[in-house]
């Protein structure tokens, strides 16, 4: 039987719902316009405040070409003196690192290349204990790179200016601009395994991108970190991080210089931009494109840490690490992991007070809560499945992998229209015969069990169910404290009525955020992931759809509007033009020679959709094909006539040690004139156990290739004279392939780059010329 307050409540329109999604809307307006960067301060900026007008300049200064300055290349080493001399300007004394280094072979791969590290020491007055500040100056082959890592380069000059006009600091502090992160991050590795300033750091701060634009996110802390987390909380004028960022991002295939100084056993934080993210590693992350607020905010963080650690104790701070949240953009809310397995258990121990006060009020139906359950479960399958659907529809319609690259506006309206329209419906014909205690009673329990698991498993996720169901058990208690008390009917309602809009909003304000770095980020790929985010906002509407409308045909309006606006987002995303000269598609294009025979032009990997132009360039008789000996990618591939470009020259030396192993060396030469790599391709079947170059030592036996072939690299115009010792534990014939790869494609071919139309670029590796031997061993 329903108690006089939800007699009360069955008048209403549906004026509490509508207040809830109008809410929920401004919040979301708000939220993305809070993602915005900051405003950049000019050159009259006061001299001790970070400017991002004087760090922008010193880019210009550094960059002022807008090539690519890949590792160990002529461009690099220019990028490289030119940081040396702003730094000896500023007073400062630079040493070089000079070195090559390799890493170990990975499932069959390894890499070498030649690194010249910058490296600043301020010597601290009272302590040895080392903050290090790091960037990378490289840049990919196919990229000026203005944001990565040139926004964070003139962040740490920037900062060294500032500190400059300091007082000697109490800790020491280096800066490193390292060379060839976009490699495998050989210069935070070489750094750390052979500079002796390595042996006294205590942590680490490092700057990073992942477009042109956008609010610099805290994305990554190293163990221990808490303590920076609360100095970040505390000076950041514009916080975007929390800990589930940290925790989704172990999950992906991506690594930073920072992961290399946490396996050292550094704290530390990492900052990047990740906004226009078509940009990354092409021709667009240049300077034009690089936002000024986002470098502004950058300085900002980095020199408000910075302010605070160069002078502390390292060795008396806090250990241990937090779960934390930014909330919309304003303030920063943080507490000890244990914490969160504290106030879940604390919630749960009141929610069986509660359990017990409804059934003592004769309010607690146990037919209605196991239907608030079954809604919940529902709501989070459908909003899965909305996200799910609503990328592949628009795949399937559009023709294109990807039809909200251009514009993600439409694509995030489809999804999130999808998921509101699917959780309403079944939430309103699953809870409108519920009473609101026992619809809520539902909400909070699985929030509470949400809470108790992340607190225990993944702790860094906790919040976004801990602040939810705090605010649940606090609406609960409201509720049935209000059914109990002798205030008039109408009272009740209206406080009943505020507590359950206040409820909605925060698990809003909780989750959307989340939804849109998500978007930004990581992208729609994860659409599934996305609309499990989003289902608990509508979760939070639950207890409000228990509430009888007298006018059905309102909500049905509400139903058909979220409907049409779904359909008109769907056919927006995939009747829009996919590429833009903002948003451009990345295709590279590369001509590949076998020896002084064969030539081909590859135009894509098979994935790609070519423009026209460029698809019937040279000859319509262009085919998808394998076109690599060693690769079992497919590109689109058009014969040409070869440009006879000179071949590397190998001399071969066999030596038998024993009756049942061989050793070979290589001698491999060729013109360090624009080139980009030296690769060599060896059969697994062929017994390779270790390639030795310089006093590297690379090991592969029962390596577990993801080809045919173990692969060795070796990057930069200091490999245009290698000799490698390969030792193989078997006598047999083998053969191998020697490539040798440079910058851009022949002159003959120029054309082609113009064919490849302004809605696309090169990415990455870029266009490169290819010429590669077969070898027998």
């Amino acid at each position: 039987m329903k108690n006089n307050m939800q007699q009360s409540l069955t008048k209403l329109n549906m004026a509490p719902l509508l207040i809830s999604l109008l809410l929920f809307v401004l919040s979301a307006f708000f939220i993305r316009s809070q993602l915005n960067s900051v405003e950049p301060l000019d050159n009259n900026a006061a001299p001790n405040i970070f400017s991002s007008a004087r760090a922008f300049a010193m880019l210009e200064s550094l960059t002022k070409e807008q090539i690519p300055h890949p590792v160990d290349s002529t461009a690099g080493k220019i990028v490289e003196q030119r940081i040396a001399t702003l730094l000896s300007d500023m007073g400062y004394v630079t040493e070089i690192q000079d070195t090559q280094i390799c890493d170990d072979s990975t499932r069959g791969y390894a890499r070498c290349t030649k690194i010249r590290n910058i490296i600043v020491h301020i010597k601290g007055t009272d302590t040895d204990n080392g903050i290090l500040l790091s960037a990378h100056y490289d840049s990919v082959p196919a990229s000026p790179g203005g944001s990565d890592a040139g926004a964070a380069v003139v962040t740490l000059l920037e900062t060294a200016r500032l500190l400059s006009l300091s007082k000697p600091p109490k800790n020491s502090i280096v800066l490193l601009f390292n060379e060839g992160e976009e490699f495998g991050l050989f210069g935070a590795k070489a750094f750390m395994q052979q500079h002796p300033l390595a042996n006294t750091l205590k942590l680490a701060i490092n700057i990073e991108a992942r477009g042109s634009s956008g609010k610099s996110v805290m994305f990554e802390t190293g163990e221990n970190s808490g303590w920076l987390v609360q100095h970040y909380a505390q000076t950041s004028k514009a916080p975007l991080s929390s800990s589930l960022f940290y925790e989704v991002y172990k999950f992906l295939p991506n690594n930073t210089d920072l992961t290399v100084f946490k396996k050292h056993g550094l704290q530390g934080l990492n900052f990047a931009h990740a906004e226009r993210l078509p940009h990354y590693h092409t021709p667009l992350d240049n300077l034009e494109n690089l936002d000024r607020g986002s470098l502004q905010e950058h300085g900002d963080n980095v020199w408000g840490i910075l302010a605070k650690i160069k002078d502390q104790d390292l060795n008396l701070v806090n250990q241990g690490n937090l779960v934390y949240s930014d909330i919309m953009g304003l303030f920063v809310v943080k507490w000890s992991e244990p914490t969160s397995l504290y106030m879940s258990l604390i919630m749960a121990g009141l929610l069986v007070l509660i359990c017990y006060l409804l059934a003592k009020q004769k309010q607690l139906n146990l037919w209605q809560f196991s239907k608030g359950l079954f809604a919940i479960i529902l709501i989070l399958i459908t909003s899965a499945l909305a996200g799910l659907f609503s990328k592949l529809l628009v795949q399937w319609i559009s023709g294109t992998p990807i039809p909200w690259y251009s514009n993600q506006l439409p694509m995030q309206l489809s999804l999130w229209l999808c998921v509101a329209l699917l959780g309403l419906i079944v939430g309103r014909g699953l809870a409108r015969k519920a009473t609101t205690s026992n619809m809520l009673l539902a909400v909070a329990i699985i929030f509470t069990l949400l809470s108790l698991v992340t607190s225990i498993l993944m702790p860094g996720i906790s919040f976004l169910f801990i602040i939810p169901m705090v605010t649940a058990v606090i609406a609960l208690t409201i509720i049935t404290t209000l059914n109990a008390s002798l205030l008039a009917k109408q009272t009740k309602a209206n406080l009943h009525i505020a507590t359950l809009i206040v409820l909605s909003l925060i698990s809003a304000i909780t989750f959307m955020p989340i939804a849109y770095v998500l978007e930004i980020m990581v992208g729609y790929g994860m659409a599934l992931a996305i609309g499990i985010v989003l289902s608990f906002v509508v979760i939070s509407l639950l207890p409000l759809l228990t509430f009888k409308i007298n006018n059905t045909k309102a909500f049905n309006k509400l139903i058909y509007t979220l409907a049409l606006g779904s359909f008109i987002s769907i056919v927006w995303t995939s009747y829009q033009a996919p590429y833009t000269p903002l948003m451009p598609q990345h295709i590279n294009l590369q001509y590949v020679q076998q020896g002084d025979d064969d030539a081909l032009i590859l135009k894509g990997k098979e994935q790609k959709l070519l423009p026209e132009l460029l698809a019937n360039a040279l000859t319509n008789k262009t085919q998808i094909a394998k076109a690599l000996p060693w690769s079992n990618n497919r590109f689109y591939t058009t014969e040409v006539q070869s440009e006879k470009l000179d071949q590397p020259e190998v001399t071969i030396t066999h030596k038998a040690t024993d009756k049942s192993e061989k050793q070979v060396t290589l001698r491999i030469s060729t013109s360090p004139d624009n080139l980009s790599d030296i690769i060599v391709y060896v059969p697994i079947s062929s017994g390779l156990q270790s390639i030795a170059t310089g006093n590297e030592v690379i090991t592969y036996k029962d390596e577990k290739s993801t080809s045919e072939y173990y692969r060795y690299q070796c990057r930069g115009m200091s490999c245009a004279n290698i000799q490698l010792e390969l030792n193989f534990s078997q006598q047999q014939t083998s053969t191998i392939y020697i490539s040798s790869v440079y910058a851009g494609l022949p002159a003959t071919f120029d054309e082609l780059k113009v064919l490849r139309g302004n809605n696309a670029v090169p990415y990455q590796a870029g266009d490169q010329s290819i010429i590669y031997s077969k070898v027998e061993l």
